[in-house]
């Protein structure tokens, strides 16, 4: 028996452009979260129908507004993310700086404890 998974059954898009096998799943789409202007499954079409069978169809108004919404939203967490990733990498260099500090101080304590045999070694 063999198993076959065609595509054709995926007929259902949500609005981030995903395609899914039933209308549930499509409306609960996890990438929509992050591709949708809106951040959430706003609508979800029959793709075989081209009918809206969950949620609404948004005007090119309300679109617009969406978009310019959420390109102020993403250019907020990439200003966040970059802001972050500035201080995790501080956060490493002032890591790696105290290492060396300790290793120079550990490499310099032994450098006094051969001065001090050398010393008691030569009297």
């Amino acid at each position: 028996m063999t198993i076959s998974t065609s595509s054709s059954s995926y007929i259902f898009e949500c609005c981030c452009g995903e395609r899914f096998n039933n209308v549930v799943a499509a409306s609960h789409c996890k990438k929509c979260r992050n591709y949708s202007v809106w951040g959430y499954t706003r609508y979800v079409v029959n793709t075989l129908t081209e009918e809206v069978v969950y949620g609404d169809m948004p005007s090119d108004e309300e679109y617009a507004e969406a978009t310019a919404a959420a390109e102020q939203r993403w250019a907020r967490e990439q200003a966040e993310w970059q802001q972050l990733q500035e201080e995790d990498a501080q956060h490493r260099c002032d890591e790696l700086a105290e290492e060396i500090r300790q290793e120079w101080w550990d490499q310099l304590d032994a450098e006094e404890e051969l001065w001090d045999i050398q010393d008691r070694l030569s009297k």
